[in-house]
């Protein structure tokens, strides 16, 4: 589990990864946060969230992530 992530932030970001779009604005507020401070490459789930909002997103490198953070849970 990464430490600069709040649990509630890391949850939401595990949702977002589970299909659950309702979380998608509070993980957008946790990577919004934490990414310019500790940068995208800091935990999977910054690494996810960059492709999930990434205006053109790498699918198949999202589904790595998406399978990443959810081996985490």
């Amino acid at each position: 589990m990464s430490e600069i992530l709040t649990e509630v932030e890391r949850n939401a970001i595990l949702a977002v990864a589970r299909v659950d779009k309702t979380y998608l604005p509070k993980a957008r507020e946790a990577f919004d946060r934490v990414a310019p401070r500790h940068g995208v490459e800091s935990c999977i789930e910054l690494q996810f969230m960059a492709e999930v909002l990434a205006p053109v997103p790498d699918l198949m490198l999202r589904s790595q992530y998406r399978a990443a953070v959810l081996k985490q849970s």
